[in-house]
């Protein structure tokens, strides 16, 4: 088993996470990631066009590129008065550490810098990459995508907390934008209008109905409204021209924009056919951020789903590198959508999850992660890095 200092470990958590970094505004926290892997065995690091920060260690005799991610931006913490001190501020308390990005991801984060560059490079299976990317929050993957553009890989580890377990798979997120259009009219002569919020509340209690589909592993692929919004707003006794309302659609394997499009028409017809001047539009919308070098990155809000099955040589060999290095563990699957909808949803790379801590930490007040967790996942990261060579896949 690797030999890590948790007490390095604990320090350079608590020093990410004294760095806000919502996304966009990563540019403090990239800079401490870059300066600390400086005094670490890595060849290389630099900051690209996006703010992604990528490391690189080249192996004396492997064989290909690993590529490990994980993501620097986190929420906002929200009311600060709800936490027991300054969420950038790490408290550390029974053997846990409680912050903003603890667990959502900055321990990860660290515990990867520490685990990969304590690999001797004889034993490493292949050239290491660590993905230190931008915006995940905001839109997820696409951030990631740049650095694979410009490092190709052959097996991608995503870092978001699995509880030292591996993730063979997650289902995907879609955003559904979906309109309607009536005419304006004075609220007491409604009959010379169109009301558009009338005309949505059909559409979505039809949409509400529909029977969402079903993955053996995954499970549901859910639509829910998130919100909805007329104009004019407020009405002061106009009848609304127009409605928005946005849907969060879970996403099954295979799933990708026009397929989740489509299947939406036939309950729109059925609303049409009841509503015969129904004006009804569904769209993916897109994220717009600016990043902190100040490069725009735009992409749908559409991250699709993926899953690797249980005698994947990837799994396999993951399984067995982590039984070697004494951190054996089991599978299981992601709840929620992470940067693996760009290595494997859409690039198709073998892609898996193995990080510390749980989900249900990410986005909440007082977020923790346990300090042995920490330790073992860099433990972890570092057996996959002696024992995922690219000749597995």
């Amino acid at each position: 088993m690797t030999a890590i200092d948790d007490r390095r470990l604990v320090a350079l958590t608590t020093e990410l996470v004294s760095h806000p970094s919502l996304p966009g505004a990563e540019g403090n926290v990239a800079e401490a990631i870059k300066q600390a892997i400086t005094q670490l065995d890595f060849d290389e690091v630099s900051i690209d066009e996006l703010g992604n920060v990528v490391a690189i260690r080249r192996a004396e005799s492997g064989s290909g590129t690993l590529l490990f991610d994980g993501h620097i931006d986190t929420v906002s913490p929200g009311n600060h008065d709800l936490w027991s001190g300054d969420p950038h501020t790490v408290i550390e308390r029974d053997g846990k550490l409680i912050g903003r990005g603890v667990a959502d991801m900055k321990g990860a984060i660290a515990a990867m810098m520490l685990g990969l560059s304590s690999v001797p490079r004889s034993e490493l299976s292949a050239d290491i990459v660590l993905s230190c990317s931008v915006c995940e929050e905001a839109v997820e993957g696409v951030a990631l995508g740049t650095v694979l553009d410009h490092n190709p890989a052959d097996i991608v580890i995503i870092a978001e907390s699995t509880e030292c377990e591996l993730a063979i798979g997650q289902r995907g997120r879609g955003e559904l934008l979906v309109e309607t259009f009536g005419s304006a009219a004075h609220s007491s002569t409604p009959h010379l209008g169109v009301n558009s919020v009338k005309h949505m509340a059909k559409v979505i209690s039809r949409l509400s109905e529909m029977e969402p589909p079903h993955h053996p592993r995954l499970g549901y692929g859910v639509m829910e409204v998130t919100d909805v919004k007329s104009n004019p707003y407020p009405g002061l006794s106009v009848i609304p021209e127009h409605c928005a309302a946005t849907f969060d659609r879970r996403l099954l394997v295979g799933e990708m924009e026009d397929d989740i499009l489509a299947s939406l028409q036939p309950a729109l017809d059925e609303v049409r056919a009841e509503i015969p001047e129904l004006q009804v539009q569904v769209s993916i919308p897109r994220t717009d951020v600016t990043t902190f070098p100040g490069t725009p990155l735009i992409a749908p809000k559409f991250s699709p789903a993926w899953l690797f099955e249980e005698d994947h040589p990837a799994v396999r060999a993951a399984l067995d590198a982590l039984e070697k290095g004494n951190v054996g563990t089991t599978t299981r699957t992601y709840s929620f959508c992470t940067n693996g909808s760009e290595s494997a949803g859409r690039r198709n790379i073998p892609t898996l999850g193995y990080g510390p801590g749980s989900e249900e930490q990410a986005h909440r007040v007082d977020e923790y992660v346990e300090i042995e967790q920490l330790v073992r996942a860099a433990q972890g990261y570092a057996a996959l890095a002696r024992g995922l060579g690219a000749g597995i896949v």
